[in-house]
């Protein structure tokens, strides 16, 4: 670690890597748009395909999710051994045309196998990502560089609802009718179709960026090693990696019932509901990336990279003050305050957690740890997230039950992730009192 904070380190913080950061998050922005436009789309796809809710719902979690998260860690040993430029590419190349197969699909299997493609593709670009950015600068700039590009999930989350919204409306209107082979195809194929192509634009883009050298690498470190860097220091890894995974449970039991909230109980329509949601994440995720990871990186610069953990801290608490008021909020916009909130300090733990981790393994697996937080977050996450809340609302709380529901799940998993990772923050903050000024500043 002592050789990361060489003075000369900085210098590596160069336009080549700015410029990297900003493609990077652009193919997540692009990557987030294709994953969730689906979501716009449910009705017609059912009603032309003639599928079941059942089918759908696999289309739109399972055959994303599952492969998603299973494909995450092979996808991270690749990175950890190969050009990690190479593999994006390879990846953005794999998800943008099976977005392009979703618009012409024919029956379930067919769409089916293409939303597969879409979580194999996709698999491939957070811990490729992470870790050639992290290799791009120095640890004074982390922070920053990983929030930016995790501005992509932000506003790819936003640009899925309201960019989305925009093609169908023109797609409605005819906008398409005399391009070839778009023109004849249904407003929801002329999405996907059109969702689709960006990816392939930033290839060239990509094929720009330098594949900088790794630090300290010694070749793929073996699985043997892996686990053991895991485990290591009362297990401060694998601890990042586990609150994640809880903090998606609280995600994906937020932002999966949040809209059908505003339009059950507070009269919105569903392009209203959708809007608010939107305006939620995205303003939290900005403050969150960029400000979160600054602010880490100043921590860094003051104090030293092993107090860089104690912002989690903050950022946990930020989430158990969200799940808390989402039981009292009264009105729609309260509750996506609520949510606004939450999304600050589950955004902002996420920017911090992933510096955090890479920070403390070897080069040798860092794209491997990210990999398998992703894969923890996944499972956990949609797998558990969605499902619980209308469990614990027609079991505990009874009809009309959705919001202290919605509330609870995401409380309890606040609670859970806090009582997870608080040995290694224990452990920053005896660091921060016993080094009140680095060697960094």
């Amino acid at each position: 670690m002592a050789a990361e904070l060489m003075p000369d380190e900085a210098s590596r913080a160069t336009a080549r890597g700015w410029y990297a950061v900003t493609i990077l998050c652009l193919a997540l922005l692009v990557s987030f748009t294709d994953r969730l436009v689906i979501n716009l789309v449910v009705d017609p796809i059912r009603a032309e395909l003639g599928l079941t809710d059942f089918q759908i719902s696999l289309l739109h979690g399972a055959g994303f999710a599952v492969i998603f998260a299973l494909a995450g860690l092979p996808s991270g040993r690749l990175a950890d051994r190969v050009n990690r430029r190479n593999v994006i590419v390879a990846g953005i190349s794999l998800w943008s045309a099976a977005t392009i197969c979703c618009g012409l699909a024919g029956d379930f299997w067919s769409f089916f196998i293409a939303r597969v493609g879409v979580g194999l593709g996709e698999a491939a670009l957070i811990p490729a990502a992470s870790s050639l950015i992290i290799d791009c600068f120095s640890a004074r700039r982390r922070g920053t560089a990983l929030g930016i590009f995790a501005l992509g999930a932000t506003f790819g989350t936003g640009t899925a609802l309201f960019v989305g919204g925009l093609v169908l409306g023109w797609s409605a209107a005819g906008w398409f009718d005399g391009i070839p082979l778009i023109g004849p195809l249904e407003a929801w194929r002329q999405l996907f179709v059109l969702v689709g192509i960006p990816g392939f634009a930033l290839v060239p883009l990509l094929l720009l960026i330098r594949e900088p050298q790794r630090g300290h690498s010694s070749g793929l470190m073996p699985l043997s090693g892996v686990i053991r860097q895991l485990l290591a220091d009362n297990g401060a890894v694998l601890r990042v990696c586990l609150v994640k995974g809880a903090l998606g449970i609280g995600d994906y039991a937020l932002i999966s019932w949040l809209p059908t909230l505003l339009q059950r109980s507070h009269g919105m329509t569903a392009l209203e509901a959708g809007g608010l949601v939107a305006l939620s994440i995205t303003t939290s995720g900005v403050i969150a990336s960029v400000g979160g990871g600054a602010l880490s990186d100043l921590v860094v610069r003051r104090w030293g990279v092993p107090t860089r953990i104690v912002l989690l801290l903050g950022c946990y608490t930020l989430t158990i003050a969200g799940a808390s008021a989402t039981f009292f909020a009264a009105t729609g916009p309260q509750s996506a305050l609520a949510f606004a909130v939450w999304a600050l300090g589950s955004i902002g733990g996420y920017v911090i957690g992933h510096v955090v981790m890479q920070e403390s393994v070897p080069n040798e697996m860092r794209a491997t740890t990210i990999a398998l937080s992703l894969t923890i977050s996944a499972l956990l996450g949609i797998g558990l997230g969605p499902s619980l809340v209308p469990l614990v609302a027609e079991h505990v709380f009874g009809e009309g039950g959705l919001q202290p529901a919605m509330a609870t799940v995401a409380l309890v998993a606040a609670l859970l992730a806090f009582a997870v990772i608080w040995p290694p923050i224990r452990k920053g903050l005896v660091a921060l009192r016993q080094q009140p000024t680095s060697a960094l500043s």
